[in-house]
């Protein structure tokens, strides 16, 4: 009985050695998943919390009997590069397709924006919403002239 007994104890040991190895292994690898996850909501965050932009001019002008070009100079006003291709424009809640005459807008420069062929005529006017890629967000409104 001494030695079935010792053996079994030893082949438990064991086995609960191996099980907990192989847990520890899933644990590590979600743990590092969750710190990635939390270091890159918290580079956001202080992305975001230094983002600020203004629009600084529009110019709705009338190319047509019934379509206009939009051109929107916007500035930044804060210490984050904001990337051209990621802004977001909208012309009455609908999403356009837009060009730019500059890649980065870097602190304290501006970018020019221009939409084409927008529906609308002399007079009418339209609110406009301009989103950054990290979804800071500014509105206007405007009339066509």
């Amino acid at each position: 009985m001494g030695f079935s007994v010792t053996a079994a104890f030893a082949l438990l040991m064991i086995a609960c050695l191996v099980a907990f190895g192989a847990v520890m292994a899933v644990l590590d690898a979600n743990i590092k998943a969750i710190n990635t996850a939390e270091k890159q909501q918290t580079k956001l965050k202080v992305e975001k919390a230094n983002t600020d932009f203004r629009i600084a001019s529009i110019n709705a002008t009338n190319t047509t009997v019934s379509t206009y070009t939009l051109q929107v100079v916007v500035y930044n006003d804060g210490s984050t590069t904001l990337k051209s291709s990621d802004f977001s424009v909208l012309v009455d809640g609908v999403l356009e397709n837009f060009t730019y005459n500059v890649s980065y807008v870097f602190p304290l420069k501006s970018v020019l924006i221009t939409v084409d062929n927008l529906p609308g005529t002399v007079g009418s006017t339209h609110r406009l919403e301009i989103v950054t890629g990290n979804g800071v967000a500014k509105f206007a409104e405007y009339t066509v002239s």
